[in-house]
């Protein structure tokens, strides 16, 4: 299974997977609570998770695609689950961490639509390195994404392999 979503604050869409790695399983990096904790506009997150892929774009032992003829020529027909999750939000998070701690410092955005971190006569590392007070912000952000993945990952999982056993029957 793995996991994308979508950052509604810029109308952008993030991946968040690696679909070299047959690996990764969605779980995701302080640095995403850290691109949502600092957003010029509060994004929300829309999970979603999808089942059966694997049988579409099979991998061997050493990672490399390969294609199994039967699967588009006269074979069982290939069924493929994608489900969304709820859409997530951090105001509370973000509302709690400031009211603690301070306002957050947001990046600024171009004209050319594209996020400008390093701002003429500022230096980078004032606002990019982050003290531990704001990882646990970060931590606590990508967490709730996680447990929202994980659930829908099993739901997905779930109703995929329902769905499978009532058409092979």
């Amino acid at each position: 299974v793995w996991h994308d979503w979508a950052l509604g604050g810029r109308g952008k869409r993030l991946n968040t997977d690696d679909p070299g790695d047959a690996t990764v399983k969605g779980k995701l990096k302080w640095g995403v609570g850290k691109l949502i904790a600092h957003a010029p506009v509060r994004p929300r997150v829309i999970p979603f998770a999808h089942a059966g892929m694997e049988n579409l774009l099979p991998q061997d032992d050493k990672g490399k695609t390969y294609l199994k003829e039967k699967l588009f020529f006269g074979g069982e027909p290939l069924q493929v689950l994608v489900k969304f999750g709820r859409e997530i939000h951090f105001d509370d998070l973000i509302d709690a961490h400031e009211k603690k701690h301070g306002r957050l410092w947001t990046y600024e955005s171009t004209s050319d639509d594209t996020v400008n971190t390093i701002s003429e006569g500022r230096d980078f590392h004032n606002k990019w390195d982050s003290n531990d007070v704001e990882k646990e912000l970060y931590h606590k952000i990508t967490k709730r994404i996680e447990t929202e993945l994980e659930k829908l990952a099993q739901e997905t999982v779930a109703e995929h392999k329902l769905k499978i056993q009532s058409t092979s029957k």
